[in-house]
């Protein structure tokens, strides 16, 4: 049986895309999830990937930040919180209390059962880190427009479960601790 140029072109490709699918599909299923990403804010705004990153989330966002005045990401908050996933912070006191628009946003999260807690010692509490049950997020981004637009900022997003486990570990500890 001989084969025309257009059939042997025709089973390439249909050999190629069956090669791509099963390349896709063991990438997806079976490949380490221990993937790091650090983003530097001047090459990428590094609010976008929060946001994707809390959308991507299926069971729980925990965060907590330093300053937050950004609406984008309360917006993303609050969307996960209506798509039924568990969503709980904390924030800096004194942030809280001396940054109108931070205010403003805690008490929207908190007036939509979103619990979010304020360190209570005399120190400051200086995190800006998320974590969700598929990733974390940590680095030196306050969640500002300042830090989005004009600052030196990084971000660190990852998807090994060791170090998310620990980052997640952490959190609950603090709301344990400032719950009270």
């Amino acid at each position: 049986m001989t084969f025309s140029t257009k059939e042997k072109i025709y089973v390439t490709v249909i050999i190629l895309l069956v090669a791509l699918c099963a390349q896709f599909y063991y990438s997806y299923s079976y490949a380490p999830q221990y993937q790091v990403r650090v983003y530097y804010n001047q090459d990428r705004p590094l609010n976008k990937e929060l946001v994707n990153t809390i959308r991507e989330a299926e069971h729980f966002v925990y965060f907590a930040v330093y300053t937050f005045t950004r609406t984008d990401i309360k917006d993303a908050l609050l969307a996960a919180k209506y798509r039924g996933l568990e969503v709980k912070g904390i924030t800096d006191k004194n942030q809280y209390k001396q940054i109108e628009q931070q205010q403003k946003i805690i008490d929207e999260l908190r007036k939509e059962g979103i619990e979010v807690y304020e360190q209570d010692h005399s120190a400051i509490m200086h995190l800006k880190t998320l974590v969700t049950d598929r990733a974390y997020i940590s680095g030196s981004y306050n969640w500002t427009s300042a830090a989005t637009n004009l600052n030196d900022e990084v971000l660190e997003i990852g998807h090994e479960e060791s170090i998310r486990s620990q980052y997640e570990k952490i959190l609950k500890e603090l709301f344990g601790r400032y719950s009270k």
